[in-house]
């Protein structure tokens, strides 16, 4: 029999046996002989409770259980009736409290705060309303805990493993998707599993077209890997406007337990992210989750009528100053992240990296996740000696790809994990390149001017500067490149608006339909004939708008477009609208009626990047000049020439790149014009000694912009020794030479 330890309202009745624990994972483990053993993380706290529930809507526990100290931690084992999967508990912890309104950082306990488990598996949904019925002052003496947010015991062993899906870096295609706007809108989806992981399972469904829409439209679109927006629990309440939720999700209450909104069925949200997992592993699709490491949704506290208040949701009010930085003179939360918070990586071994890298081992262990997007990922490295290879270099999921945005509001790293001896050779990160989207808006509107600059990213280098400069990356699969992603305007909306200040590099096109159009697709042509890995944005493809949003800033930045009650005329300004697809822009009358070519131009490319090795090469191919080297015969060596470059810096960019194909590969020219007028390259014959083939042209129409690269010897028209490329547009050629 396990040691006794204090119990309060809990006696020979209550069936009930508590026991010290011998247990070192945090959380809450099934141990041997049915006892479920609990450790958490508080080393200040002078006291700390375990309570136990029989219902997930009580504000007073069942039983009170007082935890035993184990160096930093507090750990107790419990068995009996009803103790097992699901049992609903959480926390209190005593100890010092040192804050005040003048000095909110520090030491922050108080029991009556009731604290939910942060290693905790499963939870019910965690919000600010959830949690407190009235203003959390820190020196509050009773209890203001409104029941909701629970933790609750699971047991995984009990569900099935979803597997993984292997792809090498250099092959993704990724696409960003939110789980409730992809599906929100889909009509022949029971009302339950509209926006809901089970939605975004489900196969068969179509567009009021009658197009393949849902998981289907991935699978056609040709996409091999899918980025969820943020899906780990967070507080929808916390960072908003009156009559708005938080809709993205980037404020993370719990680091490994699946978001309870997204549930079709009450509590099933562990169950349901696993099928939805299975259902994109079964059609070929690897899944990467955005993961939000850097601060977390207890934001920082705040004073209220000269009270200093907390939204100590679990760390907060568990190891504050051992998990959040501080400012220098430790009075304040540092604040890098713009959100209240930064979570503290410094030195080498802290609570908060290994809460990191637990996270990660389980998503990657237990849920078949495949890859991971991190948040402000600057932060993960800053102050830290050892940089972000602490999360790098961990065995437990050393199989899966780590893309990282690399800034915070702090400072740029560009060439994140690629500087100061940091590289390919040591090192797995990949990084979002900002500057290849600015850029390549900026070509689109005749406005880079520097070919250079444009070479750099087409090559997979990236850059570390506004211009021609440093690479960002030390292999092409390193660089993931995006035109459009959440956080901004759509890809269609960049066309639409002007921004104020230039930071978008959007621009209306003249408010010329035609002119959107072309640049559409030669964002989108640019992006999949570049070396890197592409990223596209949810309905991008076809011309997805935030354009009815209130204001233009609400379309670039719509974080918070999700109605509290239900507002339509809000909650459509992220729902993807499947109309688009067909054509179709009634219900998004900035939108284009040309989205099934775009959807069409964007497939065909996607098939061309997957059927050859040309813009997904591993290593960086190696230029060749044109002379002396006869490069027009069946070499076959994968190398690349610019077999015409002009005007001089300083103008819009005309450019024509020939990447030669490895063997039993053609080889492929791009022609790419910056400039508003169009231009010839009348010396083909010279750069190949079969007959070039029309393989795309981004500024002609639906059926003659391109020809499917499977039968391109029979469906491509022949270019005969010149072809000329409309402005702002692009075209790619095909000739074998083997």
């Amino acid at each position: 029999m396990a040691a006794l330890v204090m119990v309060a309202s809990a006696g020979p009745a209550s069936g009930l046996e508590f026991g010290s624990s011998e247990e070192t994972r945090y959380g809450a483990h099934f141990g041997a002989d049915k006892w479920v053993d609990f450790i958490v993380y508080a080393p200040e706290a002078t006291a700390v409770d375990l309570l136990l529930y029989s219902d997930p809507r009580a504000r007073a526990p069942k039983h009170r259980v007082r935890m035993t100290r184990s160096g930093d931690d507090w750990k107790v084992r419990v068995r009996g009736a009803n103790v097992g999967h699901d049992l609903f508990y959480m926390y209190q912890a005593s100890g010092m409290r040192v804050v005040s309104p003048e000095r909110p950082y520090g030491p922050l306990f108080n029991p009556a705060y009731v604290l939910n488990d942060p290693y905790a598996y499963r939870t019910d949904n965690v919000r600010y309303d959830a949690f407190f019925n009235s203003v959390p002052f820190a020196d509050r003496q009773a209890s203001v805990y409104a029941g909701g947010g629970k933790s609750a015991v699971y047991d995984h062993s009990r569900d099935r493993f979803p597997g993984h899906v292997k792809i090498a870096p250099e092959d993704l295609i990724v696409y960003e998707l939110h789980v409730q706007d992809y599906t929100a809108t889909l009509a022949k989806l029971p009302t339950n599993q509209r926006g809901t992981y089970l939605g975004l399972t489900r196969s068969g469904l179509r567009t009021p077209g009658g197009l393949a829409a849902g998981i289907d439209h991935l699978v056609e679109l040709g996409v091999n890997a899918v980025e969820l927006m943020p899906v780990m629990e967070y507080d929808e309440q916390t960072g908003n406007e009156n009559g708005r939720l938080n809709h993205w999700g980037y404020m993370t209450t719990n680091f490994f337990a699946p978001e309870a909104r997204y549930a079709a069925r009450p509590g099933r949200q562990v169950v349901e992210f696993k099928q939805l997992v299975r259902a994109l592993h079964d059609r070929g699709i690897a899944v990467f989750m955005d993961v939000v490491y850097n601060h977390t949704g207890e934001q920082g506290p705040w004073v209220a009528d000269g009270r200093l208040a907390a939204k100590c949701f679990n760390l907060m009010c568990l190891a504050a100053d051992r998990v959040y930085r501080g400012t220098p003179d430790k009075r304040h939360y540092l604040n890098n992240t713009g959100t209240g918070n930064d979570l503290d990586f410094s030195g080498r071994e802290r609570f908060s990296k290994q809460l990191v890298r637990d996270s990660l081992a389980l998503w990657h262990e237990v849920y078949g996740i495949d890859g991971f997007r991190f948040d402000l990922a600057r932060i993960l490295a800053e102050g830290s000696d050892d940089a972000a290879d602490w999360v790098d270099n961990d065995p437990r999921y050393a199989a899966a790809h780590l893309h990282a945005e690399p800034w915070d509001m702090g400072g740029q790293w560009w060439d994140f994990m690629d500087s100061s001896g940091w590289g390919a050779d040591n090192n797995r990160w990949a990084k979002w390149l900002g500057r290849y989207r600015d850029k390549v808006r900026r070509f689109s509107q005749s406005a880079l001017k520097n070919p250079g600059a444009f070479k750099q990213l087409i090559e997979g280098y990236g850059s570390v500067s506004d211009g021609e400069g440093p690479a960002a990356s030390s292999r092409p699969w390193r660089s993931i490149n995006l035109v459009a992603v959440h956080d901004g305007y759509t890809l269609r909306d960049c066309t639409w608006f002007n921004d104020s200040d230039g930071s978008q590099n959007c621009w209306d096109s003249n408010q010329d339909e035609e002119e959107r159009r072309k640049r559409q697709k030669l964002l989108l042509g640019v992006l999949l004939t570049s070396q890197g890995v592409p990223v596209i944005l949810q309905g991008d493809e076809f011309g997805q708008t935030k354009a009815g949003a209130s204001s233009q800033e609400g379309a670039r930045n719509s974080y918070n477009y999700e109605s509290s009650t239900g507002d339509l005329a809000v909650n459509r300004v992220n729902w993807v609208d499947w109309r688009l697809k067909d054509g179709d822009n009634s219900a998004s009358p900035m939108g284009p009626r040309y989205g099934t070519e775009l959807f069409e131009w964007t497939r065909g490319l996607i098939t061309l990047r997957k059927q050859w090795s040309h813009f997904r090469r591993s290593e960086f191919a190696h230029y060749v000049s044109a002379a002396p080297d006869d490069r027009s015969g069946p070499i076959n060596d994968g190398r690349y020439t610019y077999t015409w470059e002009g005007p001089a810096s300083g103008e819009p960019s005309q450019l024509a790149v020939v990447w030669w194909g490895k063997a039993g590969e053609p080889d492929l020219m791009v022609v790419y014009n910056e400039r508003w007028e169009p231009f010839t390259v009348n010396n083909l014959a010279d750069w190949s000694q079969g007959n070039w083939r029309i393989l795309a042209r981004s500024w002609l129409g639906a059926g003659q912009d391109l020809c499917r690269p499977e039968n391109w010897q029979k469906s491509c028209p022949e270019a005969g020794d010149l072809i000329t490329v409309a402005g702002r547009s692009l075209a790619i050629l095909i000739s074998d030479n083997n």
